[in-house]
């Protein structure tokens, strides 16, 4: 038999996955909750978005990975978008970095500036 690593003993069940269970059972008990931790959609893409996504997967060039500070584009695209609705001005070369999803950034930005205890 494999033995887990010891850092598995302090793995629990993930926050979200109490959360919906929470409100599942509120909602089974009648209560009509209304989820917005999680923020699924509740309408399919555009039919233009889904086109351009197809064309993309067919771009052989497509299919690699990309850099770990994103595409120049993009983070000039946010530091565009940034000044845009918030005034804030921000440069895409050290102060930009596209993340996978939320949770990425807690997490690595913890692990940096939070010591045990």
């Amino acid at each position: 038999m494999i033995q887990p690593a010891k850092r598995v003993e302090s793995v629990e069940e993930y926050y979200f996955s109490i959360k919906l269970k929470e409100i599942a059972a509120m909602n089974s008990k009648g209560d009509n909750v209304l989820n917005l931790g999680i923020g699924n959609p509740d309408l399919p893409p555009s039919p233009s978005v889904i086109k351009a996504l197809q064309e993309e997967a067919e771009n052989p060039k497509s299919h690699g990975y990309q850099s770990y500070q994103g595409l120049p584009e993009l983070r000039e695209a946010f530091a565009a978008w940034y000044q845009n609705f918030y005034r804030v001005e921000l440069n895409p070369q050290n102060e930009i970095l596209p993340l996978i999803g939320s949770k990425e950034g807690i997490l690595h930005t913890t692990m940096a500036f939070v010591n045990p205890g």
